[in-house]
């Protein structure tokens, strides 16, 4: 089976390439064209006898039929996709679809017990146990002419009569255990979210995504398994939030949203009535409720490593260990196992301010760190090292450097500091928000000169945009004023925001004191 986001997936390469109808619906509707398309197949191919016109219509209450049902667009097409695993999804929805019209299959339920041993052959007191086995005839095949892999694990069993002797062909033994329910797969959860009302075709797989995405589950072959985090989150909805998680509530939810759509409702007292009481709740929740990361006592027979009181299991970034429950005075911690989790030695000191240096691991990478992460000092000061340098390699110098950015170059003769980074797009120099890109430059030695040089220089016109003119320096800020044009118009920018001239100003006439006039009325 495929995972709902690439059922989706795949199903969208289908409808692009015109193979099947619109897919994000759960619809049971068939139009008559397809309907009549279907019948005349189900003759020609299987005779007139499996034919059984049918209109079905939906169990869930918000299911979507604006659109039919998912179906082929059509019928007489047995095979369609590029790849294999397009036509292994086109070929279910395309028997599915001609099943729907055929008469039912007719089954003989049927259990057959057999007994090796003659009546004559038992010992008294003693008697050989029966051997059964339960399955059923088909009397006739209906649908399951058009889609028998839909038959499942049921067995087809032989016609037989009662005193019929039976050959062995065969045997071999299975040990079975009592095993608990089984943990969701992705189409189980999806199924069960379906049966509760709560979703829509559209969005069960980004939910799933989402749980993934977050940490709450990860998979085990096509198995759910929740993760420590999604047990603590769930753990703290059903405590503190339980009347906006449970499955009426967001059922009633979604028939209050259809409402909306249908012009029956009023959106915003909707909103109102909703979010006003959940507001208060969540202040008064938040003062309440106990720190979601906390996990109750640890065993007594783990004390903290370092002041030997009782110690507490916590969730971490890496997963579930034992702190001390005098922390953040004491930092004694352990892993669940009971090995003591040491503070990683440092590099050395800094110079200036004595405090050691340390190289770690994060969710996003290695860094440096300057000083130890106390109660006093709850953000000491990082640095990401960068991804070419292997993190057994950083010497002290090395995080000293990695430590020294930002840097502060000097003042900006408009006012305001200049300073050198590294960000997510690379190093930059940065005045009063005006970020620029130094590609050829090292943000470690760039001077103050250098960086005003940049500064200074026209940004790069924005993607479908090209510059018109350079109108000069702003009086201000010392920024050039540029005056752009795009398909929308000719405009001037202010950060990130666009100022679009107005019609009654000629661009081409645009003087340097009109363009700071607009800029300054765009606020």
């Amino acid at each position: 089976g495929f995972a709902p986001s690439r059922t989706m997936r795949i199903a969208q390469k289908l409808y692009e390439k015109g193979h099947i109808t619109y897919m994000r619906t759960d619809s049971t509707n068939l139009s008559k064209q397809a309907q009549n398309q279907a019948i005349k197949f189900i003759t020609k191919e299987y005779g007139e006898k499996f034919v059984e016109a049918r209109t079905y219509k939906s169990k869930s209450k918000n299911a979507q039929e604006a659109h039919e049902a998912v179906r082929p667009s059509n019928l007489t097409k047995q095979k369609a996709g590029q790849t294999e695993e397009q036509q292994m999804l086109y070929e279910l929805i395309w028997r599915r679809t001609i099943a729907s019209q055929m008469a039912p299959a007719k089954l003989l339920k049927t259990k057959i017990i057999a007994n090796p041993a003659r009546p004559e052959e038992t010992s008294e007191g003693f008697r050989v146990p029966d051997f059964a086995v339960n399955g059923s005839r088909t009397i006739f095949p209906g649908w399951f002419k058009a889609d028998p892999k839909a038959r499942g694990e049921d067995v087809e069993l032989p016609q037989v009569a009662q005193g019929d002797a039976l050959k062995l062909l065969e045997m071999h033994t299975e040990d079975k255990q009592t095993l608990p329910p089984p943990r969701y797969s992705e189409a189980g959860l999806v199924k069960e979210l379906e049966k509760r009302g709560i979703g829509r075709p559209s969005t069960y797989a980004s939910i799933i995504k989402t749980l993934e995405d977050r940490g709450y589950v990860h998979k085990e072959g096509r198995t759910l398994i929740p993760t420590d985090t999604g047990d603590v989150v769930s753990s703290f909805l059903e405590e503190y939030f339980d009347q906006y998680i449970n499955d009426s509530f967001t059922s009633e939810m979604e028939d209050e949203l259809d409402e909306i759509a249908r012009g029956e409702r009023n959106y915003a007292k909707t909103l109102k009535d909703f979010y006003t009481p959940f507001h208060e709740d969540v202040a008064k929740k938040k003062k309440e409720a106990k720190k979601i990361t906390d996990l109750g006592p640890a065993p007594d027979k783990f004390p903290c490593p370092k002041c030997d009181k009782p110690m507490l299991i916590k969730l971490g970034r890496a997963g579930k260990f034992m702190s001390c429950s005098d922390f953040p005075e004491c930092l004694g911690a352990r892993t669940l196992e009971g090995e003591e989790i040491r503070e990683p030695d440092s590099l050395g000191d800094d110079p200036e301010t004595g405090e050691p240096v340390f190289v770690l691991q994060g969710p996003y990478g290695p860094y440096a760190q300057l000083g130890r992460k106390t109660k006093e000092n709850k953000k000491p000061r990082r640095a990401s090292i960068p991804p070419e340098k292997e993190i057994d390699d950083v010497t002290l110098e090395d995080a000293l450097k990695y430590l020294s950015l930002p840097r502060e170059l000097g003042e900006h003769p408009a006012g305001g500091k200049v300073t050198a980074s590294i960000g997510r797009f690379g190093p930059y120099v940065v005045h009063d928000n005006d970020f620029r890109s130094i590609k050829d430059d090292d943000p470690y030695t760039i001077t103050l000169e250098r960086a005003l040089e940049v500064l200074a220089e026209p940004k790069k016109p924005p993607r479908g945009a090209e510059i018109v003119k350079d109108l000069g320096q702003h009086p201000k800020t010392k920024k050039a004023v540029v005056l752009y044009k795009s398909k929308s118009g000719h405009f001037l920018k202010k950060g990130l925001k666009r100022i679009y001239v107005p019609d009654k100003i000629k661009p081409e006439k645009l003087t340097l004191e009109q363009a700071v006039k607009l800029l300054i009325e765009k606020k």
